[in-house]
């Protein structure tokens, strides 16, 4: 027989469970490749700040790194995931946007997750960089 103490926590930690929902699965970018840190300085300056910034240092491996094809405007980017994300009860984060000369940030959030961008052209590696991150806060 199962000490009840056993039991409590066994039934606490299932409804914890049902409780979670899984993490979303970020769209990629139309025609976007996969990407390797230490390809390019200018993207894991940018990576490096999206860790320090939006999604910390314990979450750093959910950030996924791509090129994307030719010099795809940042503007671009933003309104993709922007149909993408608010037509799925997402919204813009207004706190994450961050639209520099080289490197901009932007977010959305739904319930306690959080979908992070960082964008950047590399004109020495001749190509556009795009970090995507899906983590719970």
């Amino acid at each position: 027989m199962i000490p009840r103490f056993m039991l409590i926590m066994l039934l606490a930690l299932l409804i914890a469970a049902c409780g979670s929902t899984p993490l979303a699965e970020p769209p990629v970018y139309p025609d976007a490749t996969a990407a390797s840190r230490g390809e390019s300085p200018l993207a894991d300056a940018m990576v490096s700040g999206l860790t320090a910034e939006i999604v910390g240092e314990q979450r750093a491996s959910a950030i996924r790194l791509f090129r994307v094809p030719g010099s795809v405007a940042w503007e671009q980017i933003k309104q993709f995931y922007a149909g993408q994300l608010e037509s799925n009860g997402w919204r813009a984060d207004s706190r994450l946007l961050v639209e520099g000369d080289t490197i901009s940030y932007a977010g959305w959030r739904n319930g306690d997750q959080l979908l992070a961008l960082a964008h950047t052209e590399d004109t020495v590696a001749g190509a556009t960089y795009l970090a995507v991150a899906v983590i719970r806060r």
